[in-house]
């Protein structure tokens, strides 16, 4: 529950953070393991879908519980959540599947 609430609180005040323009700046030697940020996001209830590295950062595509989108961005070094949205991402489904 009370993960719930910290990641309802980061989409709430910031809503107009745009996930992308966070940038970190830690040099890739003092990097934790993407084992480590997986973890992490266990922790934070969600079931990760993508992790990859962008503008010095961890950029995690994600479902909640409720298997709804979550995007979040950690810091490669701490592991601490930055930023987050519940903004729809793709999850590598064809969408135009049935379509002739």
């Amino acid at each position: 529950m009370r993960t719930a609430l910290v990641i309802s609180t980061f989409a709430c005040l910031f809503p107009s953070l745009a996930l992308a323009e966070v940038e970190c700046h830690a040099p890739m030697d003092n990097w934790q393991p993407v084992a480590a940020l997986r973890v992490e996001v266990v922790k934070l209830g969600l079931t990760v879908i993508k992790i990859r590295a962008d503008d010095g950062c961890y950029h995690v595509k994600a479902t909640d519980k409720d298997g709804k989108p979550v995007e979040a961005v950690f810091d490669p070094q701490t592991l601490q959540l930055l930023a987050s949205s519940d903004a729809d991402h793709d999850t590598g489904e064809d969408d135009e599947k049935g379509q002739d």
